[in-house]
């Protein structure tokens, strides 16, 4: 399992290193660098409202679905045109509700392109995601990684080199332009993603079976609450601040220019957990040991993120100014609260995994309810305190947290933790990464400018090797049996 793990992980990064970045640095950051009125700010706090919804389309059935297919693949062809309908029924009553939301925030008669546009793109994604949940559940890792890059790749092509190429200059760019685009992307990856299904669930019939659909329904309620729960903690900061300040629009438009790089970093995390979620299931339904594959899975996501979260700390001024035409010292400092919290937020994707993947629901949940009131209570005490830097402080304080409690749950519950050999040596690396950086930005940024940071982001990476937190040997060995 460790080796096939490493296999996919090595694809899945080649893929979404080269595609995902290119998206959010080459089309998103440059959207907002040329859209007028901090339109950019609205556009980020319509994303996070629909966000926080988007449970409604899912229900709990992709991540019920992912571990259901991953331990019974060959019933795929008996619920598929179930979970069909059952999609197809979320999806109005979340366009429904979020309408409703649209009322009440004044978001529809303001801004009703932004929000319909939206709002249509998260009933297609989230059916992407549960189409792509079948693709993983059966196995199919890389076809699922080639297919959760369409749609980045048409708003690259469509919108990202018409940029590129000067084709706006002389145009004052209408926000809903990336809007639109980003539909035609989601639409695109839903027919190939359900032309793929299609192809390995057979001939569908579509036959309405309220007791059927009651049960998936049923079956994806503990799944619901912890998506909702997270979606809550992770989202609610960008609305909050669009709504409760005066400068409410510039303060999330530039906490969604730091917040940019966190995101960038989570598709990594994101990239692991659903890697490990098929297989952490498959493991624990033959009575498998979960504990070396969940260690891997820490041990190489955190190389990359301690060496990530030095370097970026240390550059945070030159990267903000750099990307943004508005980029200060101000928005560096919130980008170093936000990038912080990568440390965190990348272990909880090892770690919430394996609790959903053991069925540890109701703890889980207990500990993202607790996230939650204390995420609220954060950011309404240091919002109108420090603005954007109190959202990021009040995000990096929570994440930590939720951390801490998944890892005392896996500990206990499964006997899967960090071991204190692990613990010196990602301490060990954190205190060279830093030097490394430090040594790169006081030697090498006058002459190199932004390089420098690329340069000593390798040399942190060879920490990793050097402490041994990926062993060379064991690499290795996984790739000549590959």
């Amino acid at each position: 399992m460790k080796r096939e793990f490493l296999a996919n992980l090595l694809f899945l990064l080649f893929i979404n290193l080269v595609i995902k970045p290119t998206y959010l640095f080459g089309v998103e950051r440059v959207v907002q660098n040329v859209v007028t009125e901090n339109l950019y700010g609205i556009y980020f706090s319509i994303l996070n409202l629909t966000l926080i919804l988007n449970i409604i389309t899912d229900f709990g059935i992709q991540n019920y679905n992912t571990r259901y297919i991953a331990q019974h693949p060959h019933l795929l062809p008996k619920y598929f045109s179930a979970f069909l309908l059952t999609k197809g029924f979320l999806s109005l009553v979340y366009a429904l509700v979020l309408l409703l939301v649209g009322v009440i925030t004044g978001y529809l008669w303001e801004y009703p392109g932004i929000l319909l546009g939206m709002t249509l793109c998260q009933v297609l994604n989230s059916m992407v995601m549960y189409l792509r949940s079948n693709i993983a559940g059966l196995g199919l890792y890389w076809i699922d990684s080639l297919v959760s890059v369409i749609d980045r790749l048409v708003v690259i092509l469509f919108l990202g080199i018409p940029l590129w190429i000067g084709y706006y200059e002389e145009r004052n760019f209408d926000i809903q332009w990336f809007v639109n685009v980003q539909l035609l992307g989601y639409a695109v990856g839903a027919i190939v993603s359900f032309a793929i299904v299609r192809y390995h669930a057979g001939p569908i019939v579509f036959r309405f079976n309220r007791l059927r659909i009651l049960a998936i329904v049923k079956a994806g309620l503990p799944f619901t609450l912890t998506f909702i729960l997270m979606s809550m903690y992770t989202r609610v900061d960008a609305p909050l601040m669009e709504r409760m300040l005066v400068d409410g629009r510039e303060q999330t438009n530039i906490y969604a220019s730091a917040f940019r790089l966190l995101e960038a970093s989570n598709v990594i995390g994101y990239l692991f957990a659903s890697l490990l979620m098929p297989m952490y299931a498959r493991l624990l339904k033959v009575g498998g040991d979960v504990k070396p594959l969940a260690h891997l899975g820490l041990q190489i996501i955190w190389s990359g993120g301690i060496s990530l979260v030095a370097c970026t700390i240390i550059f945070r001024e030159s990267i903000m100014t750099s990307l943004y035409t508005n980029g200060s010292i101000y928005s560096a400092n919130i980008l170093g609260w936000v990038i912080v919290s990568f440390i965190p937020v990348s272990g909880v994707y090892i770690f919430s995994t394996l609790l959903v993947a053991q069925g540890s629901l109701r703890e889980l949940n207990r500990v993202y309810v607790w996230g939650v009131l204390l995420n609220l209570g954060l950011n309404l005490w240091l919002i109108p305190l420090h603005k954007a830097l109190g959202a990021a402080e009040a995000n990096c304080i929570t994440q930590i947290l939720i951390f801490a409690a998944q890892l005392y749950l896996c500990k206990k519950l499964m006997g899967v933790g960090i071991t204190w050999v692990q613990a010196i040596k990602f301490i060990a690396m954190a205190i060279l990464c830093i030097c490394i950086a430090s040594l790169s930005w006081v030697y090498l940024m006058p002459t190199l400018k932004l390089w420098a940071f690329l340069v000593a982001l390798a040399g942190c990476g060879i920490i990793a090797f050097v402490v041994r937190l990926i062993n060379i040997r064991e690499v290795l060995g996984l790739l000549k049996t590959l």
